[in-house]
């Protein structure tokens, strides 16, 4: 990749910014069947599958 390719790239901390903003608290019902709360202590890691259709399943069956 180069450079200028990389600088069209953000960080991570504005994809945590936009899920912490809009997302913080809210539940789900994720596509593997199983359920999270955002950004709660004690909620399930999720796992985001990038593609045409995204697909988001806990971490556990993502494995």
């Amino acid at each position: 990749m180069t450079k200028e390719q990389q600088r069209r790239y953000q960080d991570t901390d504005s994809l945590k910014k936009i899920i912490t903003d809009n997302l913080k608290h809210k539940k789900f019902k994720l596509d593997c069947g199983h359920y999270v709360t955002i950004c709660h202590q004690l909620g399930a890691d999720i796992t985001i599958r990038n593609g045409v259709n995204l697909k988001i399943i806990c971490s556990q069956c993502g494995y």
